[in-house]
């Protein structure tokens, strides 16, 4: 069975007239008489189904041979949301969480306060409050709350706590109990790679114990994957891959504060975009793994014993789960906020791409009346707002207009707009936009998108590029970054530093000839992994994918053509 969800319907209309005074922001309601620039422009209405039910394969005698050491009970489940022994999966496709059940089809889930702001990571982290009932899970948002819901089923989780600032972390997992009593315990990564635990107090209205830092370094990995106790000693343990496909394996030591030595398990695994811990699918007492190869496919791997699995089974019909955004447990740092391109005809009529998660991009939608926005200067950059849907920006007549608002005037001197997400860590979309004497400027967004803080300078001289563009994290620490082309072909990163007063560090050289492409795109990522993507195209129409690697000092995989006739757009945005 499958299922679909509807997106929210993004409007250009504006609604709402803002002002900038003194480094203020100052709102009024816009009059009656304030007609949109343009025609409303709206993204699709409905997502690609995704599977409702996930199916466990056979363990060729994994079940009765277990590891040594080991017994042949089945740990308790972290996620096991339908009551049949075995982990079920949270998804989120867009905005919305869908539930993947091994004893039951899933659904919608609900999280029982009503809230319905857009959720970047699910960690699932088991019967907290020992009640033996359904599980506990963490839901993640972009502003950097941390939720807890409570016997949770396939469709509905009860609302017990939250708490602010974990927007300071690139990656919150849980690697199951490593301290002993019982409970789930959560890890969480810095962009600076220092690794912070924090213990479970079984309380559902305060969760956790005040953190402690385990150490330093982890930046060096761009997945972290919580396991479980894969080698008997009644801890939790967990895995972790390097952008060149490397995996390793931390076991416990008995203390919740640190960890034993790497161990490397395997290599190759660069093939797959996101790799999720399952617990114990074949009652071998050891937790296994899925992995999503980047076509959609999943694969199982059955747990032996102190982070080593079997030979690879797949799961289902190949392709079915490219179409999950985030999969709860999954070890990548959540990419949100675009996830497509906007393409502009010669006539003026707009059509929106949505990325599949497999590198490519669904066929057209259009999203606009038939040339509606010819000779509209416009920009699409990362969600401004609560959801995950990127937004339109217009200049016209000197005032910026998107996201439902008119931003006010005095935008007449600005000639480019970039919006690469969140650059001061916030968790709100921001963006920058240069002026004609080259001078590039920050703009910080609020909570809903409707306002912008006062304006911040970066530095002058940008005029030196004919293409800045971003949407998203190049380089693995979970910071947004931005992409400029210099006017000889010159491609720059320039990496993000989550600092508002500075928000890239200095400009990094990462290739020539790229004056070869007359369209640079920042589509956010289309790939699954996590990792921003560049999109190019050429003077004869073709379309080329740069797939992020996450490391900065080459962040994109060698070129891959990904369709033809582009040459009919005279905008890609």
């Amino acid at each position: 069975m499958f299922f679909t969800r509807s997106l929210r319907a993004r409007r250009l209309t504006a609604c709402t007239a803002l002002a900038l005074s003194a480094g203020m922001v100052l709102a009024s309601p816009a009059s009656a008489d304030s007609p949109a620039p343009r025609p409303a422009a709206e993204k699709p209405s409905t997502a690609p189904a995704v599977p409702s039910k996930r199916i466990v394969p056979e363990a060729d005698g994994a079940r009765s041979a277990g590891a040594a050491g080991l017994t042949a009970e089945r740990p308790p489940s972290r996620s096991d949301l339908d009551g049949d022994g075995r982990s079920d999966l949270v998804l989120r496709r867009g905005g919305s969480l869908m539930t993947a059940t091994t004893g039951s089809e899933g659904g919608e889930f609900y999280r029982g306060d009503g809230n319905t702001e857009f959720i970047e990571d699910v960690v699932p982290i088991g019967d907290q409050d020992r009640n033996g009932s359904r599980p506990e899970v963490l839901t993640l948002s972009k502003f950097g709350w941390l939720s807890l819901y409570g016997d949770s089923t396939a469709t509905y989780g009860a609302y017990r706590w939250s708490g602010p600032g974990w927007q300071i972390y690139n990656k919150v997992f849980s690697p199951g109990d490593i301290s002993g009593d019982g409970r789930a315990d959560v890890l969480a990564r810095t962009p600076a790679g220092e690794l912070w635990v924090y213990v479970s107090t079984g309380t559902p209205h305060a969760p956790f114990h005040a953190r402690k830092k385990v150490g330093n370094g982890w930046g060096a990995y761009d997945q972290l994957i919580g396991l479980g106790d894969s080698d008997g000693d009644g801890r939790g343990d967990f895995l972790a891959r390097t952008p060149a496909g490397g995996l390793f394996y931390y076991g416990s030591t008995g203390s919740p504060y640190s960890v034993k030595p790497a161990k490397q398990v395997g290599q190759g695994w660069q093939q797959y975009n996101q790799i999720l811990g399952i617990d114990d699918d074949n009652a071998n007492g050891v937790p296994d793994v899925l992995a999503r190869g980047v076509d959609g496919t999943l694969y199982q791997y059955f747990g032996t014993g102190s982070g080593h699995f079997t030979a690879r089974k797949q799961v289902g019909t190949a392709g079915a789960w490219k179409n999950v955004d985030q999969f709860s447990g999954t070890g990548t740092m959540p990419a949100h906020g675009k996830g497509g391109m906007v393409a502009r005809t010669k006539a003026g009529t707009l059509f929106w791409y949505q990325g599949l998660n497999n590198g490519r991009l669904a066929g057209r939608a259009q999203i606009s009346s038939p040339g509606g926005w010819a000779g509209a200067t416009l920009f699409e950059v990362n969600s401004l707002g609560r959801d995950a849907i990127s937004d339109t920006l217009e200049i016209y007549k000197g005032h910026l207009y998107g996201n439902e608002t008119d931003f006010g005037g005095g935008w007449g001197s600005i000639n480019l707009i970039a919006g690469p997400g969140d650059l001061n860590g916030d968790g709100t979309g921001d963006f920058v936009a240069r002026d004609r004497d080259g001078v590039l400027w920050l703009y910080r967004s609020n909570y809903d998108g409707t306002a912008l803080h006062a304006r911040v300078k970066i530095g002058s001289g940008w005029n030196a590029y004919d293409q800045i563009v971003g949407s998203g994290d190049y380089t693995s620490d979970g910071l947004n970054d931005l992409v400029a082309r210099a006017k000889d072909g010159t491609l720059y990163l320039y990496q993000g530093t989550g600092q508002g007063g500075y928000p890239f560090k200095p400009r990094v050289r990462i290739g020539g000839g790229w004056n070869a492409y007359g369209k640079l795109v920042a589509p956010g990522d289309i790939t699954g992994d996590g990792q921003g993507d560049l999109i190019a195209v050429n003077a004869g129409g073709e379309l080329f994918r740069y797939s992020g690697t996450g490391q900065a000092g080459h962040p994109f995989k060698p070129r891959a053509s990904i369709g033809t006739g582009y040459q009919i757009f005279n905008g890609l945005y």
